[in-house]
């Protein structure tokens, strides 16, 4: 079939078909007629003559490596891709044809990047090309866990060919409603406007791109070199990035923006994209959740077959079904904090996902997504199927977006119907996210935990992000049920941009204090707490790890009467310590040790007095002062010569200083008292100290 000549060009070129390679196509026409008639030589031969009186034009060695490709002959066709490539590096068509011999090979990402290049050199107008194009890098974007990608390209497909009804069912199919991917990462992103200081320059950048995504993407990064402060520039720049699957990049820009933007909506729906982007292939190292794996193939079927009926008879056992022949799956939970599988049935309430099992045929697959219950899995596995020490080694990835919710999942084991069980479970996942999960450091957060994260600007826009997401997750199964606002407002999130209002003094009938979010506690007068309440208080800012908070109450409570039965003031005049030696500041730290020794003598029969002395000996250590140091640890021995934590504590002191002599001196003696008192793993600690010293000498 003839092509018409005012038509693009199959080369890709952006010409028109007339003024390009139309004098070499009646060859290559009649080579494809011979090979679909089956008369395969003579197409051989009749293309071997276009490429010899055409040789230099790259688009008669590309088709000669399609019909070598489509004939098999897949060594020959790379050979002639090499030659057309010389000619033209950026040759469109044999782009596209290196592209789908990658795709076909199963080698995704290497033909991931050969379409997107050739998409990008493809004339515009090329719609049937560039939807074949774009159909591929939809297919490797979403095999590369990248659903934002995947859904441009999807669109862009819909667009070139829209009559196709089966795109438009797919793309509804795959990122609508009933979606299973979370609602951020099927949303169709879109461009900020420029603000008026900035729309000449833009306008300027972005006259007559086009819908190319590499364009697009290099005109924002241009716009922003420009500027900067321009916070619109970085959003569409992270958004043309994803779409371009560049989501290490796009993370980048869309940082800048969060931290730029004004609009605090707009500046948590980018961290929630950032989020989703963290989940995509390459992407680990920048994820807070992982996915573990670990293969073997399976020699002898009993062994395994014993081992799930075990699982089975414990309760431990949850199998899923599957719509795939011949494939098991199944749930694998633990039923014990500490991993330890009870004999028979157990009497635990409930069981934590361990990991899931995959067997296809003679592979088995174990996967998980918590490093800790994930290697007990394994480690029981290897055990109980004999397996060597180099079998189901373990890979790690980022994983699929519904298991992030794994850890907070819990299986009652003895629930008296639906509605119990379901309390259940959303009770151990409000435990989970409200006590367990707001401590932990998150990569995302910059390393600090969403307790910490609350009280800086910058990072509680992230925040919100992290738990948009979580509830976005959530929606597809059972925690549907727990309300993530109970962790916004525990956090003291409830709104984004609002502050928590001010609340009256707790009475008997009031809020438990304990319940209350750092922002409510913030807001209690201190003076209206009864000492019972200040503690409670103070308790409350403590497990948040809202250190100026808990500052504020242990400052209280050292600062009121001493009641009877509340002598001790120990625990918060040490907490006082610790929270002015983390920030530097040694005065008020020996300020505190003062005063806590005081009271102490005065209210508590000097009881802490040595505790005290420690902790005035560790200020100067921490000071530096070598002396003051050394003198304290001195009086500290006389005092209690029997106690050896003291001469240990001093000898380390003293190597942390830099001064091994006085080390030395602490450690040999320590050793000496010790050997007398018949402490033999004192006399070994403090022997072991003595040798640290004397390398530290040289």
């Amino acid at each position: 079939m003839s092509i018409d000549q005012y038509a693009s060009c199959p080369c890709g070129s952006g010409k028109k078909f007339k003024w390009c390679c139309q004098a070499i196509y009646p060859g290559i026409e009649r080579a494809w007629e011979q090979e679909r008639a089956g008369q395969h030589e003579l197409a051989s031969s009749t293309i071997d003559q276009v490429v010899a009186e055409h040789g230099d034009n790259p688009e008669a060695w590309g088709q000669k490596a399609h019909l070598l490709a489509t004939t098999g002959k897949g060594d020959a066709a790379e050979e002639a891709l090499a030659r057309a490539f010389a000619l033209n590096p950026n040759y469109p068509f044999g782009l596209r044809l290196q592209a789908g011999m990658r795709h076909a090979e199963g080698e995704f990402m290497g033909a991931l990047l050969l379409a997107r290049k050739a998409a990008e050199l493809y004339d515009p107008a090329a719609n049937e090309t560039l939807a074949e194009l774009f159909l591929m890098i939809f297919d490797c974007e979403m095999r590369c866990n990248r659903p934002v990608a995947g859904r441009a390209a999807l669109e862009r497909v819909i667009n070139m060919v829209p009559g196709e009804k089966e795109f438009r069912d797919n793309f509804e199919q795959i990122f609508g409603a009933a979606s299973r991917y979370p609602a951020a990462a099927c949303a169709g992103y879109t461009f900020r406007a420029p603000s008026d200081s900035r729309r000449k320059a833009w306008d300027a950048t972005l006259g007559g791109i086009g819908p190319r995504f590499g364009a697009l993407a290099q005109a924002f990064d241009r716009l922003t070199q420009e500027d900067a402060a321009d916070a619109n520039a970085w959003h569409n720049l992270g958004v043309a990035r994803a779409w371009l699957g560049d989501n290490k990049g796009a993370l980048a820009a869309l940082d800048t923006f969060i931290d730029q933007t004004d609009d605090e909506a707009a500046a948590v729906e980018a961290a929630t994209l950032c989020e989703v982007l963290r989940f995509g292939y390459g992407m680990d190292s920048a994820c807070d959740y992982q996915e573990y794996t670990a293969t073997a193939r399976i020699n002898d079927p009993q062994p395994i077959s014993r081992l799930l009926e075990e699982w089975h008879t414990q309760g431990r056992l949850i199998v899923t079904p599957t719509e795939q022949e011949g494939v098991f799956m199944g749930l694998v939970l633990e039923l014990t904090a500490t991993g330890i599988v009870l004999v028979g049935r157990p009497t635990a309430e409930a069981g934590r996902l361990a990991g899931t099992v995959v067997i296809v045929q003679n592979v088995l697959r174990l996967m998980g997504s918590v490093a800790e219950t994930f290697d007990r899995l394994r480690d029981e596995v290897r055990q109980k199927l004999a397996m060597g020490l180099d079998q189901l080694k373990p890979q790690r990835t980022a994983p699929q977006f519904h298991e992030i919710l794994s850890e907070a999942l819990s299986f009652p084991a003895n629930a008296t119907s639906e509605e119990d069980s379901l309390a259940k479970v959303l009770d151990y996942a409000g435990r989970f996210y409200e006590e367990t999960w707001i401590h932990r450091p998150r990569i995302s957060l910059q390393r600090n935990s969403p307790v910490d994260a609350i009280g800086h600007p910058r990072l509680r826009r992230r925040l919100l992000g992290v738990i948009e997401l979580l509830e976005q997750c959530a929606t597809k199964g059972v925690l549907s049920a727990y309300d993530f606002n109970r962790l916004r407002h525990k956090l003291g999130l409830d709104s984004p941009g609002a502050t928590a209002p001010a609340l009256a003094a707790p009475t008997a009938s009031s809020p438990d204090l304990g319940v209350m979010s750092a922002p409510e506690l913030a807001a209690v007068a201190v003076e209206t707490l009864s000492d019972d309440q200040l503690e409670k208080a103070y308790q409350a800012a403590y497990r948040l790890d809202a250190q100026e908070l808990a500052g504020k109450f242990a400052t209280a409570l050292v600062a009121r009467p001493t009641q009877p039965g509340r002598t001790d003031l120990y625990p918060w005049v040490s907490f006082l310590i610790q929270k002015a030696m983390r920030e530097g500041e040694f005065i008020p730290a020996i300020d505190h040790v003062n005063e806590g020794t005081r009271l102490d003598c005065a209210h508590n029969e000097g009881k802490r007095r040595d505790d005290y002395e420690l902790w005035r000996a560790q200020v100067h250590t921490k000071q530096g002062d070598i002396g003051a140091a050394s003198e304290v640890y001195r009086r500290l021995i006389e005092r209690t010569p029997r106690n050896f934590k003291f001469r240990g504590k001093a000898a380390e002191a003293m190597l942390t200083l830099k001064q091994p002599a006085k080390a030395l001196e602490f450690a040999e003696q320590g050793a000496a008292a010790a050997k007398v008192a018949k402490d033999r793993d004192s006399e070994q600690y403090l022997t072991e100290l003595a040798g640290a010293a004397r390398k530290q000498m040289g």
